[in-house]
């Protein structure tokens, strides 16, 4: 299952699953349901991952292929965007040979920076491009 810190499912997007064990990475997929669950498919849909360690990347931001992924018409993202990415999630589980019930905790995306963020940011620039 796949939730926030407070408990509540991240109700869609997809969970890759990377082994660690071994020269080659061999990644699980699966998309999020409603409630958070996930199950996940290594060669075929639904038939697990391969036992052992594993690194973790949650994308929950928007489906691909909608047209919505033009930057104009994306909506602000849901999970922090460093879920996205195996180097950067800091998400590890270990998937036993048998049922798993896995647990993944992801946390929301950081507020969006608003216009008079961006303003404050900028120091000694004139109006005409020149520096004080």
């Amino acid at each position: 299952m796949v939730v926030y810190p407070d408990g509540q499912p991240v109700t869609k997007g997809t969970v890759e699953f990377e082994t660690l064990n071994g020269k080659t990475p061999i990644t699980a997929s699966g998309e999020i349901a409603p409630d958070g669950t996930f199950q996940l498919g290594t060669f075929v849909v639904n038939d697990g991952a391969i036992a052992g360690t594993h690194r973790v990347a949650v994308i929950a931001n928007y489906e691909i292929g909608t047209g919505i992924e033009r930057p104009e018409l994306l909506p602000p993202p849901v999970l922090n965007p460093r879920f996205s990415d195996f180097k950067t999630s800091g998400l590890e589980v270990t998937v036993k040979p048998s049922a798993n019930n896995l647990l993944v905790e992801v946390e929301h995306a950081p507020p969006p920076q608003v216009e008079g963020d961006i303003d404050e940011a900028r120091t000694g620039l004139e109006l005409d491009g020149s520096v004080e």
